[in-house]
């Protein structure tokens, strides 16, 4: 049976517009779903993204207040793209009021707030999903699908790291993701936090870590206007830096293995590279999201490391194109996510990032901050 959601968008930002263009795509991509999504309101304090939302995405009303969408009675779906500051607030409202709801990555700015919406979660038995969106590459599906049946025997290490280059400049903007109290960890939970995820959502749990943490540039020029990544105009007054720009871990998984990653938002090596390796008893598996449709692999047969593409036969890419060497881009992996979510809504099996993977991932960015300050290992529970 056919279904329309009624669905809202809370944060007008780039990850925003990215959520309501793969809700209007999404029947035309996964029509075998029988799901279409009305975009009936948004949410942004900017003026401007309000009505480029009913223009140019297709709204039916925006309004200034985010909070209000979980409150509309119009709206089965909710996605919250909002700063980090205001995730919390948003995702256990929206639990509350029965919605089922798409958000952003962190969760939380802190293992308490990440608990708060898994027990509004739990509490109304609505569906929830985190975007860690790199989890949902063809690619990523298929090592884990490989690494999951041996293919590369016992796994005993992983390595990984996320080098960013958007606040490699010392001069640009203080914005809120620089604020401990607005943003929570800085490259730790940005984007060290995908690499927790992908290792896990690979490898299984991780249950000790240990590492550093680092302040490159310790102030920031005072935006004129608010920002994210890429900050804006700035002014000559400056302010303090109080999360990390790089972090360092090394992390114990359940199973034996041992792994680094490492984490840069300040790396002059590249503009947003995520490397993930794992080097198995029998063999090896590589994955680079700045060649995202392609992977390294050697298992027991091979007597050496081969580069091979993406197919059809892989995951969701035939939905998209029809042989290798063609190439999914990053609006597509979302639009991938959405079909998790969807699994999800409709209780069928879904590798959808859950409340519980996001606990997970908090959970390992607060040990690392205590471990950054005692110079020790740190237990972290994997259930």
């Amino acid at each position: 049976m056919s279904r329309r959601f009624k669905t809202g968008v809370a944060g007008l930002g780039w990850m925003g517009g990215l959520h309501a263009r793969s809700y209007r795509r999404f029947s035309e991509v996964f029509p075998d779903f029988e799901v279409s999504f009305d975009l009936v309101s948004a949410a942004s304090r900017s003026a401007v993204l309000r009505d480029e939302a009913v223009t140019r995405w297709g709204f039916d009303s925006a309004v200034d207040q985010p909070m209000l969408l979980t409150a509309a009675e119009d709206i089965d779906v909710l996605s919250v793209c909002t700063p980090n500051a205001e995730h919390v607030d948003l995702a256990v409202a929206a639990a509350d009021a029965g919605k089922a709801v798409w958000i952003e990555k962190p969760v939380g700015r802190s293992v308490e707030e990440v608990e708060r919406v898994r027990e509004a979660v739990l509490r109304n038995g609505t569906a929830l999903a985190v975007g860690h969106n790199y989890r949902s590459s063809p690619a990523i599906r298929e090592l884990r699908q490989r690494i999951g049946e041996g293919r590369i025997g016992r796994v005993e290490q992983v390595r990984g790291h996320y080098d960013a280059g958007f606040a490699a400049d010392p001069e640009a903007p203080l914005t809120w993701r620089f604020s401990r109290e607005q943003a929570g960890g800085g490259a730790s939970s940005d984007i060290l936090s995908h690499l927790l995820d992908l290792a896990q959502h690979v490898c299984g749990p991780a249950t000790e870590i240990t590492g550093r943490l680092r302040t490159v540039h310790a102030s920031r020029p005072l935006p004129l206007a608010p920002g994210g990544h890429f900050g804006g105009p700035a002014l000559t007054n400056r302010g303090t830096v109080d999360n990390d720009d790089i972090a360092v871990a090394l992390v114990a998984f359940a199973d034996g293995a041992f792994g680094s990653l490492n984490a840069s938002r300040v790396s002059r090596a590249g503009e947003n590279e995520i490397l993930l390796e794992v080097h198995g008893s029998h063999g090896y598996a590589q994955w680079n999201s700045e060649r995202p449709n392609e992977f390294l692999w050697r298992d027991r047969a091979m007597r050496s490391v081969t580069r091979e593409h993406v197919d059809a036969g892989m995951g969701e890419y035939r939905r998209f194109l029809p042989g290798p060497g063609l190439g999914l881009g990053f609006d597509d992996v979302k639009l991938i996510e959405l079909g998790e979510f969807v699994k999800m809504m409709r209780g069928m099996p879904s590798q959808a990032a859950t409340i519980d993977d996001a606990l997970r991932v908090a959970r390992l960015e607060e040990a690392l901050t205590a471990s950054a300050t005692t110079g020790r290992w740190v237990s972290v529970s994997s259930s």
